[in-house]
């Protein structure tokens, strides 16, 4: 297998394992954002929406660097 075959196989398994980090990232959030609205009450459990936006846009930034990052090194 040379070198090039190599960097193709990382990339696929690099953007493979992508959706499963944004779910955890995502779910991470979410999960602070409950227990948020649980320990501080409040109606329309405002700090889980919050918080699922926040942990969606930092997902899809992580994403966005790693596609530049990936393009950058071929």
């Amino acid at each position: 297998m040379s070198s090039n075959d190599k960097r193709k196989a990382n990339k696929w398994l690099v953007f493979a394992s992508m959706p499963f980090q944004m779910g955890v990232t995502i779910y991470l959030f979410y999960w602070v954002g409950q227990w948020l609205d649980g320990k501080y009450g409040g109606s329309g459990e405002w700090w889980m929406k919050a918080f699922t936006m926040l942990g969606v846009i930092v997902s899809l930034y992580h994403f966005i660097r790693l596609v530049n990052y990936v393009n950058r090194d071929e």
